[in-house]
């Protein structure tokens, strides 16, 4: 069951997810098929909260490093709650992002694979269009 019904959130780190280093101050690389996924994600209707550490400067060179790769466009928010969140919760609205999935290299342990998290994410949502379609 999503966080709102009829949709599927998504918050996503930038350090190490987005890009291949995970710490802040190195060079930005792109992950391998991360614009890809994400673009599909998102033109999919899926809503994509960017959620990163990252404040004031570093966070203008994260959306920068994202308007230079054609990817500034697909999210919904930034580092804040998708706004149909706030409206639901207003006013107790946590800090950390609602969100259906957490896509963060932390969490994963390991490094990422975009080719992997799509593969993981459509599973997902095959199961729950078949277990709404049954209901």
């Amino acid at each position: 069951m999503s966080l709102i019904q009829g949709e599927l959130i998504i918050a996503v780190d930038f350090d190490g997810t987005i890009t291949t280093e995970p710490d802040m101050g190195k060079p930005l690389v792109l992950q391998a098929e991360c614009k890809r996924v994400l673009t599909k994600l998102a033109d999919d209707g899926i809503q994509l909260i960017l959620w990163t550490c990252r404040t004031g400067k570093a966070l203008s060179e994260a959306l920068r490093f994202l308007d230079e790769n054609d990817m500034a466009n697909i999210w919904v928010a930034i580092n804040d709650q998708h706004p149909a969140v706030l409206a639901k919760y207003y006013p107790d609205v946590a800090r950390k992002a609602g969100a259906d999935f957490y896509i963060d290299d932390k969490v994963l342990g390991f490094e990422v694979d975009w080719l992997e998290i799509e593969h993981t994410l459509y599973g997902c949502i095959e199961e729950e269009e078949d277990v709404n379609a049954s209901a």
